[in-house]
Formats: structure tokens, sequence, C-alpha cells
């Protein structure tokens, strides 16, 4: 009896120290989600760069100071944590360290960070600093990691998180509309009267718009539980309106208002759009104004507005949280703005914000984005910001102008002069001449060349422009001050070309792109998948009857595009051509764009890609806005199509002519295909 009481209580002891395990692949659950049971958050927190998953790396990528939190919604302790360090992770020193249980460091090389303990939640917190590299350089800490392995304790009991909301509860000054989620089949009960809800509430279906004080409480439901109620309170407040630049500035750090009167721009690129009024200079940055492209000289109308934050010392209107830029408006055009021409003693307070051209300067003491600027009068600091602007290493004399801003950082400031251009002060006269695009490339790189004969403009997005003539294409990137249509030809360009990740790539001397004469718009060459290979980068292609499938998490980004032949990447690489919720998958299209190489700086990715300018129905409408009759290239012809159908109710050229989108073809139409073809859109 003895023997039989020894193994029965044996046999419990191990009952009760039994363990389960459970092994997570990195996704966007991973960084955002609730997976079988388990709920996981990261977040940056005091940092300055938000988690991710990034799809070229299949890994989760956690930065400096954020945290990361693990949660076992059974209610048992995790035992046992196992991050698998990514490719990226082995190349970072860093500590990360859970707020109960022994510090988790990660060494050079290490291929996995183990954290031991018992506990139902773990939050992690990423080191500041991190040993980089064999050189042992100090960069910020990371934990990127392709997958986790938990143990955990056997509970028996089942129980589900309670739901989220996204946006969160808080002080808002506008309607949001607020997307409840839940564990993977739990059904979401809720209730906006701020009683508790049960299952004879309301089912959520679609994201809740709420317009006014409100407390939002709801529960997730399953077969076998229901979770306890989230609750979250949404807050309203009218928008304060101040006249100027000088008077939001005076409402103070966190203020959240927008300006009544108009404001000009006088630098944009990309989310960050430079603007003045009589009163002084702002910086926006954000997505909203960003994706108004923008450009020098645009007058934005009033009533728009945004959170007053700091930012490195710099006092920038912009978003906070779930708050975001508001009220920005198509611009009207106005004259350009032309910076002041001033001397490196300029670069100081009292000028923050001017737009400058320091002339006949040289470059020193660069490192990764930093740089000095000398000239006569002695030397400022440099910090370049922008994208499509490159700091030249020639050891050439160059005029470069940009935007007096500020940066703090352990109690110094500095003022600093971004550069949104740099001109090389050359004798034109003096340049090699070469008579086209096949000359300039049999050149040796970085050497300035001048250009014989004109070149044809074939698209512009932004910093990139297209060119031809009768030796192939080329690609010009830098941020020009013209814009160009499809057609133009565009006489005595200057410049060099350099390599860019297995690219070629025009440096222009931004001067000599003067304002083109019109001409024969350039027609893409019908071509199959099949046919493509990379003597091809850069030229203009059509390709007909493919089908489009959207890749897994590469944001709405990267598609497969498909013909009869074969199957090619297609990237939304130009800011104007985009994918709606309500494309049809299922349709056949016609494409039209340009080749391109893709390589990572490491050299684990390389192939090509294909950049669409126009994505055609067949049979149907064309997604490119401005195309009215579907010839692949926004024209006059475009104008004449929309006359001929108001005028005499001709619609033999009308392939998509409700460009404003109000449901008919009207004289705003008209001004929408104008507003494009003179670079306004």
């Amino acid at each position: 009896m003895k023997k039989v009481l020894s193994l029965l209580l044996v046999c419990m002891c191990a009952f009760s120290a039994m363990a389960l395990e459970k092994t997570f692949t990195a996704s966007t659950d991973l960084v955002n989600g609730t997976v079988d049971g388990f709920t996981f958050l990261a977040e940056k927190n005091n940092g300055t760069t938000a988690p991710t998953y990034n799809a070229n790396g299949q890994d989760v990528r956690i930065y400096a100071k954020g945290t990361y939190t693990i949660t076992n919604n059974s209610g048992t302790n995790m035992t046992n944590i196992v991050f698998n360090i990514s490719t990226q992770g082995k190349r970072r020193l860093t500590t990360i360290t859970p707020n109960t249980g022994a510090v988790a460091a990660q060494a050079l090389g290490d291929e996995t960070v183990t954290w031991n303990g018992a506990a139902q939640t773990v939050a992690f917190t990423v080191g500041d600093q991190a040993i980089y590299g064999s050189d042992g350089e100090s960069k910020a800490g990371q934990l990127c990691f392709t997958s986790v392995v938990i143990t955990y304790e056997d509970g028996g009991t089942v129980t589900i998180p309670a739901p989220t909301f996204n946006p969160a509860g808080g002080t808002f000054y506008a309607p949001v509309n607020v997307e409840i989620t839940a564990a993977t089949g739990a059904t979401i009960y809720y209730t906006t009267n701020g009683n508790d809800p049960t299952t004879s509430s309301a089912v959520y279906s679609a994201p809740i718009n709420i317009s006014q004080n409100t407390t939002l409480k709801a529960i997730a439901v399953t077969e076998d539980a229901t979770s306890a109620v989230a609750s979250a309170t949404y807050t309203f407040e009218s928008v304060n309106t101040v006249d100027n630049i000088a008077a939001y500035y005076a409402l103070g750090t966190g203020a959240f208002a927008a300006i009544g009167n108009p404001v000009t721009v006088y630098y944009a690129n990309g989310n960050y759009v430079w603007v003045k009024d009589e009163t002084g200079y702002l910086l926006i940055y954000g997505r909203n104004a960003g994706n108004m492209n923008y450009k020098n000289g645009d007058i934005i109308p009033g009533g728009f507005g945004g959170y007053l934050k700091e930012y490195n010392g710099l006092l920038e209107m912009s978003y906070n949280g779930d708050q975001d830029l508001f009220g920005f408006q198509e611009a009207t055009e106005g004259p350009a703005v032309n910076p002041e021409i001033v001397t490196t003693a300029a670069v100081v307070e009292a000028n923050f914000g001017h737009y400058v051209t320091v002339e006949n300067a040289t470059i020193s003491d660069i490192s990764s984005k930093n740089f000095t600027v000398n000239d006569a009068a002695g030397t400022a600091a440099g910090f370049n910001q922008y994208s499509g602007v490159s700091i030249p290493t020639d050891g050439g004399t160059y005029n470069i102008t940009g935007v007096i801003s500020v940066f703090a950082k352990d109690g110094v400031t500095t003022y600093q002069l971004q550069p949104t251009a740099f001109e090389k002060v050359i004798n034109l006269d003096d340049l090699p001449k070469v008579d086209n695009i096949a000359g300039l490339l049999a050149t040796d790189a970085e050497t300035d060349v001048m250009f014989n004969n004109p070149v044809t403009a074939v698209y512009q997005s932004g910093n990139q422009l297209y060119i031809n003539d009768e030796s192939g294409y080329m690609l010009v990137y830098g941020h020009l001050d013209t814009q160009y249509t499809n057609g133009d030809q565009i006489s005595g360009i200057a410049g060099n070309w350099k390599l860019y990740n297995g690219m070629t790539e025009m440096v222009p001397i931004v001067s000599t792109f003067t304002e083109g004469t019109a001409g024969t718009p350039v027609a893409p060459e019908t071509i199959t998948i099949e046919e493509i290979d990379q003597s091809m980068i850069h030229n203009y292609l059509r390709i007909e009857n493919c089908t489009l499938d959207s890749i897994a998490g590469s944001n709405g980004r990267n598609y497969t595009l498909t013909d009869e032949t074969g199957n090619i990447i297609m990237r939304l690489n130009f800011t104007e051509v985009t994918i709606g919720e309500d494309f049809d998958y299922d349709a056949t299209y016609n494409v039209e764009g340009f080749l391109a190489y893709y390589k990572k700086s490491d050299g684990t990715v390389e192939q090509l890609q294909f950049y669409p300018n126009l994505i055609q129905k067949v049979g149907g409408t064309v997604v490119v806005p401005g195309d009215v009759d579907g010839d692949g290239a926004v024209t006059a012809g475009d104008v004449t199509a929309l006359y001929n159908y108001i005028l005499n109710n001709d619609s033999s050229s009308i392939v998509n002519g409700d460009q404003d989108g109000d449901g008919s073809i009207t004289a705003g139409d008209v001004t929408f295909v104008y507003n494009i073809l003179l670079g306004s859109k």
C-alpha cells in the first residue's frame, strides 16, 4: 500500500510540474496582437523609432529604449522565454532588461537571448546603446528576432484577454473611428452608454465612429470563456484657432491648434514641409501634409493644424499619438520663394527657419549625415536631413541651399544648415561635352559633363525624373525646381552619374534643368515579363493582360505582377500611383512603368522590380490621375477630350473623365487635369 501511495505522490508531483512550450514565428501579430493565448505588444516608449515587423528580414525589430511585453492569457506563469536572434540582431550587443527575473544580455554574435523566471507578464526593455560590429562602434540598441519560444505552466483553465481599442481613449478634436480587436474566433459585444456589455449587447462588426464624449466598453466571448470588460473614454474638445505662426508658437509645447490664415511653402520633401508667413517660420511634419505634394511657392489655405511638439530641440507642427495633422487643402500657386544669400555666420538662432544659400563653400568632416560647411566667414554645422540630397565627397566648391534648423542633445544646442541642394560651382563652358546618355555613361563616375543634344522627359515623380534620347533611358535623381511632362524637350543639361544599389543614375546640376519645350510624348515598349532583363533598367515598358496579387507584409507597396510568360515584383514607388481597398484583384490589367533593380545594402536581396506609373484595367478605367483618354500619358489631348465631351457630348475619347470624383464630367475635371499638367498636383 505504501508503494502505491508513493507512486501516486510521484505522479501528482509530476503533473503539478508539467510544462508546455509554444514557438511563435515573427509576424505582425508579434508586434501587436494575440496568438494562441499569448498577447504580444511592442512599444517605442522613450525611443524614437517605432517597432516593426520587417517582411524582408522576416523578423520583429524593437529599437533602443523600446519595450516588448509578453502576456500569457491562460493565467499561468511563463518560466522560460527564448528569443532566436536574427542576422540583424547578431550585429548588436545590448542588454534586454525584463521587469521580472534576471537580465537577459545579448552578446555579439549570440543566436539566442534567454529569460528564466516565473511570471504571467514579462516586459523587456531594450538597452539604449549597443556595441556594433567587430570594430566596437557604439550605436543604438536593438532586439531583432525571427521567433520566440515560450515555456509555461499548464493551468487547465481557459481564459481570453479583454478586447483592445485603437485608438485608445483620450482627448480628441475630431471624430474618430475606433477599431476593437480580440482573440481569434471571439465575438465582441460592446456598449457606448457606459453600461457593462453582455451577450445581448451590440455585436462589433466594423469600426465605430465616435464624435462626442463617450465611454466605450467591450467584452470578448468564445464557447469556453468570457473576457473581462475593456473600457475606454473618448473626450472631445474644440480646436483653438490662431491667426499666424507666431501665435501658434505662443501657445506652447503640447498645444493642439489650427492656423487660420494662409502660409507659403518654401521647401517640401516627403513628409517635411517648411512654411512661412509675415510672423515667422514653421516646420510641418507628417503624412497628411506630405501627401499634398506641396512645392516652393505654394500657398496653403488657413484652417490646418496639429500638435506643437519638440523633437531634438526643434519645435514643429506634427502628430501626437492618435491625433494627426488635419485641415490641409490643395494649395494655390504663388511666386517662388528664393533663398537668401548668406555666409556661414548666419547659421545662428536669430535666423532659425530661414531659407538660405551659402555660396562658394567647401565641405569637410563628413560623418554619416553630419558635415561641416566652410566659407570665407568661417564654419557652420550641416546635417543631411532630406531624401534625394547627397553630400558631395569630391572636395569641390559648392553653393549650398538649405534651411537653418536646430538640434539639441545632452544640453548642447546646435544651429545647423539642413541642405536642400548642393550646386557645384563650375564654369559650364569648361565642362566636357557629350552627345547623349550613352556618352554620359562612357565617362568616369562623378565626372560632370554637359549634353550637346536635348533629352526628352518621360515621367517625373518627386525627386525622380526619367529621361530618354536615341541612345537609351536614364534616371535623374535629385530635387529639381522644374516640373516636366512626357514629351518635354530639355536642352543644355549637365551633371554626372553614380552607382546606387546596382543602378546607374544621373546626379543633376540643377540650374541646367530649365523649362522644357513641348515635344512628342514617349510611348512605352510593349513587352512580356519573360523578355525582361537587366539591360532594360529605367526603360519605359508596357506589360499587357496581367494579374496582380498583393504581397503580405509589404504595407500595400509590393505586388506580384503575372502575365502568361512569368511574373515579377511590382512596387508602388511613385506617390501618385495607389491601389485602393476596392481594387479588383480578379480583373486583368495593362501596366506601364519603369524597370528597376533592387539590392539591399547588405546584399541579401537582389531582384528586378517594376515601378508602375499607370495601371489600367483591361476594358476599364485608368488608375493614374489625369489620363482621360487612356493613352498612358497626361497631355493636352486629355483636356481636349474633356472639352469635346462637355461642349459636344462626344465621349469617343473618354476612358476616365470623372477625374475629381464628383460623379459627373464637368469643368472641375478640366481644372484637375490642368493642375497635373502645370505640376501643381
